[in-house]
């Protein structure tokens, strides 16, 4: 603030206080007072309006850099009327009931829709538990009839399955905090229980496996951590185009952190893909054309990943292949367990 803005502002105020000195000006020429009289009453007149005005500027100056300084300190903005104290006057209180009933109206409105978002969760998560029960019939009546067109249907069931899955993890994802279990985890245990959920793919698309280093142990949930493994064993069945798919997973054991490296032969990332492949909804070119992917697998990834305190990286050539590489930091699990 600056006192000059601050008298601008108030020309008003300025034209009424000498229109009221020129009254009192003509007052004193009709009973012919000398001319200092007249030139001290114009002195005191003005020299009265700007100290009021000064003192004025100077504590509303005082008044809004303290809520400056309270809202930079503050994480939680939308508390500043609770920082405000006492009000002086008529317009600091006036001012802070304002802001109380923004804060609260912004409140309300923030809850609905927090609620809003909750029940639809709620609702989700509900459905995907209930069209668990006639995927899981399905699978039962296919395996009853063991013919070339009930393996066709189950494998459209399982890709079912996994949809619901991804969905029910999708609407988990933003509170994982409040769903998971932090233990040890052998990395060989989870890989081969990636594999045989995807035994089904892998043998049509005749796979080879090398295992190599598995006998470390991460901390991490398990459950979370076998869905963005399956999520990555997924994508490369998926894009695995040649006639015979090679999967590596490779564990790793350095000082600072343990490496699961996965890579495939597959059709690989384009270059210009490569920095976008884990944004929401992004597909490549090829899938675009095709209309198979979601654009949500990798992405959940790497949401469950910061969630859980994991890295996880991705290095494509295209048309040799794709390695994804989880990254699990040493110490803060540990620690604690």
């Amino acid at each position: 603030m600056r006192y000059g803005v601050y008298v601008r502002e108030r020309v008003g105020q300025i034209l009424f206080v000498s229109g009221v000195l020129a009254t009192v000006e003509i007052f004193l020429l009709t009973v012919r007072a000398s001319l200092w009289i007249g030139i001290y009453t114009a002195l005191c007149f003005y020299g009265t309006y700007f100290l009021v005005s000064w003192q004025e500027f100077r504590r509303e100056k005082i008044y809004f850099r303290n809520i400056m300084e309270s809202i930079e300190g503050l994480d939680k903005k939308y508390l500043l009327p609770e920082m405000l104290g006492y009000p002086a006057n008529q317009e600091e209180r006036m001012l802070k009931e304002l802001l109380e009933a923004l804060g609260k109206s912004m409140a309300d409105h923030v809850n609905y829709y927090k609620n809003a978002e909750q029940e639809y969760k709620e609702y989700i998560e509900l459905w995907i538990h209930e069209v668990k029960t006639p995927i899981a019939a399905g699978k039962l009546m296919v395996e009853n009839h063991q013919t070339e067109n009930a393996r066709e249907l189950e494998a459209e069931l399982e890709r079912i399955e996994d949809y619901t899955e991804q969905a029910l993890f999708y609407a988990r994802s933003a509170h994982v905090e409040k769903d998971y279990l932090i233990r040890r985890v052998k990395l060989k245990d989870l890989v081969t229980w990636a594999v045989k959920r995807n035994k089904r793919a892998l043998i049509a698309k005749r796979a080879s496996i090398e295992m190599n280093g598995l006998e470390t142990v991460v901390y991490s949930d398990e459950k979370w951590l076998a869905f963005i493994l399956n999520q990555i064993l997924s994508n490369s069945v998926k894009y695995g185009d040649k006639e015979t798919l090679k999967l590596s997973f490779t564990g790793n054991e350095e000082q600072e952190q343990v490496t699961l490296a996965i890579r495939d032969n597959g059709r690989g990332i384009k270059s210009r893909d490569l920095d976008r492949v884990f944004e929401k909804g992004f597909t490549g070119s090829r899938e675009r054309q095709a209309r198979q992917a979601t654009g949500l697998g990798l992405y959940l990834c790497k949401k469950l990943c910061g969630r859980l305190g994991h890295g996880i990286e991705i290095a494509s050539t295209e048309g040799e292949g794709c390695e994804v590489r989880l990254i699990f930091p040493r110490g803060s699990y540990a620690d604690v367990i």
